[in-house]
């Protein structure tokens, strides 16, 4: 009976929930598993995994499970539940594989992705949950639009997830034909239309730190004329090295209307021969050091080429 004894204690240290693999490593026989299921003490909830009574229908054992046998992660409603996003929809427990193939796991509703990678994941009570930026974009495929801004509301006004992220998540993740997509972006522009940083700010900031870096000061408001017809001063420019230095003063730029306009003002700086350096409020607060070797490094390659060329 000590098999049988180290067996249950494995189950209760992991949620009341064991595989059969798991079981027979402990050191229990297979013919003895079989017993001790038909006298009731472990419960067969699906090929190859067990429960203790009274753990069997219990959501958290049963994701629990799925992690270890699949890999899986919890996702969609149980992770915004578990996040306290608000107003969530009553929905069986949800767990998402991060791969292609058909996954199938008692009394749970179980996504394949291909997409989830592993800072898209954290730890929360022990439990495996999507981060509350990836549950934002997993929610977008199945829920209705208004409770979907619902949420999203909520969850920016609880301070449960930051806009910047989640606009920066939804980028590298949106694709054509990728569920919900599409309207989480008409959300996530909406929103981060409400949040500038002022240009005097980000231009101010991303000043000092060239200056204090020592490197040459740059031209601010240079008038390029190649740029008229569109908007003809740039940031800050080096203009016998022929640089341009753009400070994004929206955050997300890139989901912005100004998105078209500020990549035809790159676009027609580098036919005139010009390089482009455009820098993030993110980079410039966060990536000093990314953002001055950037600069420095453009700078060596032009007096390098005026070398060359003399």
């Amino acid at each position: 009976m000590s098999k049988t004894r180290d067996v249950i204690d494995y189950a209760k240290r992991h949620g009341g929930v064991i595989t059969t693999r798991e079981a027979l490593d402990v050191g229990i026989s297979g013919s003895t598993l079989d017993r001790r299921v038909a006298d009731g003490v472990f419960v067969r909830i699906g090929r190859g995994i067990l429960a203790l009574p009274g753990t069997s229908s219990r959501p958290d054992a049963l994701m629990r499970a799925a992690g270890r046998m699949l890999g899986a992660v919890i996702s969609h409603h149980s992770a915004g539940r578990i996040h306290g996003f608000q107003p969530i929809p009553e929905a069986p427990p949800t767990v998402t594989v991060p791969y292609r193939g058909t996954h199938s796991f008692p009394g749970l509703v179980v996504h394949q992705s291909t997409d989830l990678l592993p800072q898209h994941v954290m730890g929360v009570r022990a439990l495996r949950v999507t981060n509350p930026q990836r549950t934002v974009l997993d929610l977008a495929q199945v829920l209705g639009d208004s409770r979907l801004e619902s949420v999203i509301d909520n969850a920016l006004a609880g301070g449960m997830v930051d806009l910047a992220d989640l606009v920066d998540l939804y980028l590298a993740l949106t694709r054509s034909g990728k569920k919900g997509m599409r309207h989480l972006g008409r959300i996530l522009s909406a929103r981060a239309g409400e949040e500038k940083v002022s240009e005097t700010v980000i231009e101010t900031r991303l000043y000092r730190l060239l200056r204090d870096a020592g490197l040459p000061i740059p031209t601010k408001q240079f008038r390029a004329p190649w740029l008229e017809p569109i908007n003809g001063r740039v940031d800050f420019a080096y203009v016998d090295e022929e640089i341009i230095l753009e400070a994004d003063s929206r955050r997300w730029h890139l989901i912005s209307e100004a998105f078209d306009t500020d990549r035809r003002r790159d676009i027609a700086a580098q036919l005139a021969g010009w390089i482009v350096l455009r820098f993030t409020w993110k980079m410039i607060t966060n990536e000093p050091d990314f953002v001055v070797n950037s600069v420095r490094n453009a700078l060596s390659m032009r007096s390098g080429a005026d070398s060359r060329d003399s």
